[in-house]
């Protein structure tokens, strides 16, 4: 497990190995869409932004988005600090951590949100496995898909509000797509997927519990960031894109099933599977409110060393400019 002052020296080097082999982004010329570089991983929390692109939103506001996918958010971090990425998708705790190390990231646009009732990130468990209650997950072993997330600390919560001991759980990292062939393997007694990947374990698997049930209202699970620098170097770029992402969110909230045939190019799944999974909801604006619950579930489980105002993970756009 890797301190929360520390970003994993593995996803240093998976990130290397990764972004050796993305493409450079061409300088546009005048009157050119203006090129941002994006990584994102291949889950419906995220994929608001490929259906900006495959609807023509970003084109239509002067962008052209590409788009890189990485099989778990901790290389994207890196990446965008790095500069081989302008823009990356992550969830809200791993990004409050970085800037309490000092790494100066900001969100800029919102992703998906949850609330209590949320099935998209569940604890699931093989369908003949004898654990039946939370306090059974105790001792036990469960994959996630990072530590020092929002989702890691969610799930703390719930172990413990629901009569586990969230101490004695060992949790160990697996990327989501292979998260439930170790659960079906036995490598781990339990898995936190999310979707896609949720809906693809249901047939020989069965679910414990959401991890979202024991946080409060709504709240912002994934959201797009940036380094400060490049937010302050480029505020049109991203007030346009936040723009797209904002139009895409609307219609994939409205348009269930057009957006899942989408899913399935974005994440190589089952169409069966895509219609009938339960799906991401998209925020439409950047609420401190629903940041905040978030941050200060991170900082009980240690995540964070102190209180964060959400407000300080925000960036805002210069006065006139939205």
């Amino acid at each position: 497990m890797t301190s929360p002052h520390t970003i994993a020296r593995s996803a240093f080097i998976a990130g290397a190995a990764a972004l050796a082999a993305l493409p450079h982004a061409a300088f546009a010329a005048a009157g050119d869409p203006a090129v941002i570089r994006a990584g994102t991983i291949p889950a419906d929390v995220s994929a608001v932004i490929t259906y900006a692109n495959d609807l023509g939103y970003f084109k239509d506001a002067g962008l052209d988005v590409e788009i890189s996918l990485f099989q778990s958010g901790p290389v994207i971090a890196p990446a965008v600090i790095g500069g081989t990425l302008d823009v990356g998708a992550a969830n809200i705790a791993s990004i409050a951590a970085a800037r309490e190390r000092g790494l100066l990231l900001k969100f800029f646009a919102p992703a998906s949100i949850a609330t209590p009732t949320t099935m998209t990130d569940p604890v699931m468990v093989k369908k003949d496995s004898p654990l039946k209650t939370v306090a059974d997950l105790n001792g036990k072993t469960v994959a996630i898909v990072a530590m020092k997330t929002m989702q890691h600390a969610a799930f703390l919560l719930w172990v413990d509000k629901h009569g586990g001991d969230s101490k004695s759980i060992k949790l160990i990292e697996i990327p989501f797509p292979e998260m439930i062939g170790a659960l079906d393997s036995g490598r781990v007694d339990a898995a936190i997927p999310s979707e896609p990947f949720t809906s693809q374990g249901l047939a020989a698997n069965r679910v414990l519990g959401s991890v979202y049930a024991s946080m409060p209202a709504t709240i912002l699970v994934f959201g797009f960031f940036a380094t400060d620098t490049w937010l302050n170097a480029h505020p049109d770029l991203a007030v346009k894109f936040a723009g797209a992402i904002r139009k895409a969110a609307v219609w994939a909230n409205a348009h269930p099933k057009e957006s899942a045939v989408m899913l399935t190019k974005f994440t190589k799944l089952d169409p069966q599977v895509a219609a009938s999974m339960g799906r991401a909801v998209y925020a439409t604006s950047l609420e401190p409110a629903q940041l905040q619950p978030v941050l200060d579930n991170a900082v009980r489980y240690g995540m964070l060393d102190k209180p964060l105002d959400a407000n300080e993970l925000i960036w805002k756009p210069p006065a006139g400019m939205h």
